[in-house]
């Protein structure tokens, strides 16, 4: 009787665990359908198709605007001012009179030498011709002539003081400013007058050591106008004409000099300008967007998609050009960069394109 009831007992006992053991696998199988069902992460992203490009790397510097030629003129004689012409300011074209310093005594001095070579001019014909009717002794006749040196001498030297007595403009250019008064006396050698060359100006330049390989003569570079506001000056292009050999001790750059046309006289000297110069040209390269690169893990990455899929790139980067980075190693021309949503990207990720 009790072995019986023993028999019961483990048939009760083996049943149990089959039916604990049946519900942990249903539990397990469904735990797994449930992980199966989770949807996959997708990220919207925006591409850009990589092309070849032609870039320019430049750099840009100030500078100061310094007239063509300013000039400082000076009294060649002595004497009161009879005259002044132009006013500060005026416009004068070359050979312009400025002002006359004693103009009317110079012009009775020539006056008085001319009459006086015009008498020994005529006394010397008169001898010339005894001479040579053997009327005159060779001596009368070389005083005559000696006579007619003399005079002609003075004639020409009250021509020359007459010429210096006016004071004309070597250039087209500005009177920007008067020193004398009309009848103010000036001693010979005195500043008078600045006249200043103004319808091609000089941009000087100092340019650094590290810049100075990428410059040559008669290169053409973009000159923008400074402007106090926030917007953009003008854009204007000039010629580098002078570029220093040897840097000045001080500073240890290298002074360079631009033309600037300024037939419109909008640019004045003393202004500060930008000139922008070329560095180097890059022919063909691919270029991406700067924050289109990542740094992860010690190195330089992008991400390009592929039927649907992120894949990583390890790539090599150059030069930076305004907001773009040359690629010189690991992207190809046509692969479709990731330009955006490439920082919740890992390699393998699922994407879609987005608008931009």
């Amino acid at each position: 009787m009790k072995k019986k009831s023993s028999a019961s007992l483990g048939t009760i006992i083996i049943l149990f665990l089959a039916l604990a053991m049946s519900g942990c696998g249903r539990d397990s199988t469904a735990e797994t359908q449930i992980q199966d069902a989770t949807p996959q992460k997708v990220v919207s992203v925006t591409l850009e198709t990589l092309a070849p490009a032609d870039l320019a790397e430049t750099f840009t510097l100030p500078a100061t605007l310094e007239a063509w030629e300013d000039l400082t003129l000076a009294a060649e004689i002595a004497g009161p001012v009879r005259f002044i012409g132009p006013r500060e300011g005026d416009r004068v074209a070359k050979d312009e009179v400025i002002l006359r310093i004693d103009s009317e005594a110079r012009e009775a001095d020539l006056a008085k030498a001319k009459a006086e070579f015009e008498v020994r001019q005529s006394h010397l014909n008169r001898m010339t011709r005894l001479r040579d009717e053997q009327i005159v002794s060779p001596q009368e006749y070389e005083d005559a002539r000696r006579n007619f040196e003399v005079a002609r001498s003075a004639l020409r030297s009250a021509e020359v003081a007459l010429g210096k007595s006016v004071l004309r403009s070597p250039v087209a250019g500005i009177v920007d400013r008067l020193m004398v008064d009309r009848g103010e006396f000036v001693s010979e050698g005195t500043p008078v007058a600045e006249v200043v060359k103004v319808d091609r100006l000089q941009a000087v330049v100092e340019v650094p050591e590290k810049d100075v390989h990428f410059l040559h003569v008669n290169q053409d570079v973009d000159v923008v106008s400074a402007r106090i506001t926030g917007d953009a000056g003008e854009l204007m292009r000039g010629k580098l004409f002078y570029l220093a050999f040897k840097a000045d001790p001080v500073t240890r750059t290298f002074r360079a000099k631009v033309s600037v046309d300024n037939a419109e006289g909008r640019l004045r000297p003393g202004m500060i300008l930008r000139v922008r110069f070329l560095r180097q040209e890059f022919r063909h390269v691919v270029a991406v967007p700067l924050y289109a690169v990542m740094e992860r893990g010690g190195g330089t990455l992008a991400f390009v998609e592929d039927n649907g899929v992120a894949r990583v790139r390890p790539v090599v980067t150059g030069s930076v050009i305004g907001d773009r980075v040359i690629i010189l190693q690991g992207l190809d021309v046509g692969e479709k960069l990731i330009v955006r949503g490439q920082q919740l990207l890992e390699d393998g990720t699922a994407v879609t394109v987005g608008s931009n």
